[in-house]
């Protein structure tokens, strides 16, 4: 009987020793062995992910965001005619959009924003903004991401080409090097890799668009100093009269402030370009 308790006895001990064990094995993290206990100086706390740099300019560490209003041409098909000489042309038309660019924390990628869809053209300006704003700017955008986006009209579907290039790099460096737009001020063209402006279609379209959404000065590419305006020229011949349009070469800058109202500078590089559209600095 006594070896009897004695047996049981053990086994109870050794069944609390096991439930020990069970325990401190649930409860040390990992493979069972319990971490390290901190050194001198050290604490107990794991160190935090550390957040991807921004890029410098007015606030060092810390991004922003841009926008301007351009205009664009949209292209529309209407039909002239009634019954079998019914055709169709295409008529082009001027419209503002609202282009906007934000610096954040990334992996050094330029995003386009798809809604409206966006063309390869509108994409590849965009990089080459970005190469160039952050090459003139001093700027290390790898550990950044540049997000462009525009906001349009119901009618726009898509948008493509590449004269919103030099808006694009005027908009990133208002960001980097951080200086203010001016808002009355609207532009189009294209930009290549030394900073040059390069002229544009839908002159005239545009210089519309531009006036109708109350902007009072219109950048354009020094290229684009004459515009084709299509004159009306009509013929009687015995009753019957004979219309036709001829085109007319005229001066950009004097055709937009007569039938617009708006005035018209031109810009031959980068440097030119954000001369006319950037905020001037305050006087001391």
């Amino acid at each position: 009987m006594r070896i009897r308790e004695k047996t049981l006895t053990i086994l109870f001990v050794l069944s609390l020793v096991m439930n020990v064990f069970l325990l401190a094995a649930v409860l040390v993290p990992g493979n069972g062995i319990p971490a390290p206990l901190p050194g001198p100086g050290e604490t107990g706390t794991p160190p935090a992910a550390t957040m991807a740099a921004l890029p410098a300019g007015r606030d060092a560490g810390a991004g922003g965001t841009a926008s301007m209003q351009a205009p664009v041409t949209l292209q529309k098909v209407e039909i002239a005619g009634i019954g079998p000489f019914a055709a169709n042309r295409v008529v082009e038309e001027g419209a503002m959009v609202n282009v906007s660019v934000e610096v954040v924390p990334g992996k050094g990628r330029v995003l386009v924003q798809t809604t409206p869809l966006m063309g390869i053209v509108f994409q590849d300006a965009a990089n080459h903004a970005v190469d160039l704003a952050a090459d003139r700017s001093r700027t290390d955008l790898t550990r950044s991401d540049i997000i462009f986006s525009i906001q349009s009209p119901d009618e726009v579907s898509e948008i493509d080409g590449p004269s919103a290039g030099a808006l694009m790099t005027a908009l990133l460096l208002s960001v980097l090097e951080g200086f203010e737009l001016n808002e009355s001020v609207t532009v189009t063209g294209t930009i290549d890799e030394d900073g040059n402006i390069g002229p544009v279609g839908g002159i005239l379209e545009k210089a519309e668009a531009a006036a109708a959404s109350g902007k009072t000065l219109l950048v354009l590419p020094a290229k684009n100093n004459n515009v084709v305006e299509r004159r009306e020229e009509a013929r009687v011949f015995g009753g019957l009269r004979i219309a036709r349009q001829r085109p007319v070469v005229v001066d950009t800058r004097a055709y937009v402030k007569e039938h617009f109202g708006i005035r018209v500078e031109y810009a031959d590089t980068l440097d030119d370009f954000l001369a006319d559209v950037r905020v001037p600095a305050a006087a001391p």
